[in-house]
């Protein structure tokens, strides 16, 4: 992926003096403290960083007034993220922090008194997976996304629904389905995306973007069924 090499590039060359071949065909660490390390190139077989996480998470400017993710979320993954685009990710229950409740009670999400809005707040799993400045979109969020050119395609034989600004940029929403209970449905023609918002009447219900053949939009869904989650960040 262009990110991965991006980072690799990165990590090797920061800083330039860090790691570098002398005239003499040898690599040379330069040390914080000033000392150097030279090793015949002849002699290395391999070189390792360790404790470098690599992440596919990106920040996507689609000239909206957020910023948009361009994986979804996974809170199985040490990044929390899927790895490409087209990966489904995981299905959450709304208002689970956790990512890790499965059950039909919607008292279980958060509890009996829900509140109206968790985009940000202790209840928002982008916020409290990902952190630095992520969080759910809105229904306002999401329906600015839907303004934008929008069309079904299939990435590594993944449905989805591809965005596209005019700027260029794009993102790309796989076709991921729910879950009920420990059993997902509909993968591949349907597509669930959690709003923070809770239904403004029925409050076991919260807004969730709806992607398939031939509709677009913003509904409802159960509080408890697992729906994906794509992520935004203020610009």
């Amino acid at each position: 992926m262009r990110k991965l090499f991006s980072v690799l590039l990165l990590v090797i060359a920061m800083p330039l003096t860090a790691l570098a071949q002398d005239n003499m065909g040898s690599v040379v660490i330069t040390q914080k403290d000033g000392t150097k390390l030279s090793i015949p190139r002849s002699g290395v077989a391999k070189i390792t960083f360790d404790s470098i996480q690599l992440s596919a998470l990106e920040e996507v400017d689609l000239g909206l007034s957020v910023k948009w993710a361009n994986v979804n979320i996974d809170v199985t993954q040490s990044s929390k993220v899927v790895s490409s685009p087209e990966e489904c990710g995981g299905y959450y229950g709304w208002a689970d922090p956790t990512g890790l409740k499965t059950s039909d009670n919607k008292n279980d999400y958060p509890g009996m008194t829900r509140p109206k809005k968790i985009s940000g707040t202790q209840y928002d799993i982008a916020t409290q997976q990902l952190g630095d400045g992520w969080r759910l979109p809105t229904t306002a969020e999401f329906e600015e996304l839907l303004t934008l050119k929008f069309e079904k395609t299939t990435i590594n034989d993944v449905p989805g629904i591809q965005f596209t600004a005019e700027n260029g940029n794009s993102i790309f929403l796989p076709l991921a389905g729910y879950r009920y209970k420990e059993n997902v449905f509909q993968t591949g023609t349907y597509g669930y995306y959690w709003t923070g918002d809770l239904n403004s009447v029925l409050d076991w219900m919260a807004v969730e973007l709806n992607l398939g053949d031939g509709f677009n939009r913003t509904s409802n869904n159960a509080v408890y069924n697992g729906c994906s989650v794509r992520a935004v960040k203020a610009k």
